[in-house]
């Protein structure tokens, strides 16, 4: 990479954080944090699924898109890839920049989203939510939600910034990998849940 390749990295990386940042301010429970996902937190989220073993994926959360540019790049052309993001703002530069992705704004609304889009079940479901920030009727009915909707064998991949989602997560899922990336604003962890 040339001088001229990291000063536009640097530069997008700076535009999408004081995005986020306005939309923090505006709207902490929704939010989350103060900047976008890092690389090494993307990475640690997606290095571990099998992209050619996926049909149907939905990303819970797409905010500013870090983590969808990466899910839209690694999946096979012809899964199918859904993205929630309720802030409006964000849900606009979403369907800007990826017209080949299925936006919807309420992930809560995640089985009649399926069942609208005649889609079965889904291989995979990679969450950015701040699942912690949620009512707990809220949190347990979408966390069930997600868990009845992947297929056999489906991967949840979530990151969090505490382990308090960790007993119910293995209370429910048939294995689980727990891992901490400390390269994150916070630092966070990582669940790689597998039906």
């Amino acid at each position: 990479m040339t001088a001229n390749d990291y000063l536009r990295m640097g530069e997008k990386w700076m535009s999408q954080t004081l995005r986020f940042l306005r939309r923090f301010i505006s709207a902490p429970q929704a939010i989350g944090s103060i900047v976008p996902s890092s690389p090494a937190l993307v990475d640690a989220m997606l290095e571990k699924i099998v992209w050619s073993r996926v049909n149907t994926v939905a990303e819970l959360g797409g905010g500013t898109g870090v983590i969808t540019a990466q899910i839209n790049g690694l999946r096979s052309q012809d899964s199918r890839f859904l993205c929630f993001e309720n802030d409006s703002d964000m849900h606009l530069d979403l369907q800007q920049k990826f017209s080949d992705v299925i936006l919807e704004e309420d992930a809560i609304q995640l089985k009649h989203t399926l069942e609208r889009h005649r889609i079965p079940g889904l291989d995979c479901v990679v969450s950015g939510l701040p699942l912690l920030n949620f009512s707990s009727t809220v949190r347990r009915r979408l966390l069930s939600d997600i868990h009845e909707s992947l297929n056999p064998g489906g991967l949840f991949v979530a990151f969090q910034y505490t382990r308090q989602l960790q007993a119910f997560l293995l209370s429910t899922y048939d294995q689980i990998e727990r891992h901490y990336v400390w390269a994150n604003v916070p630092p966070a962890f990582v669940f790689l849940c597998r039906k």
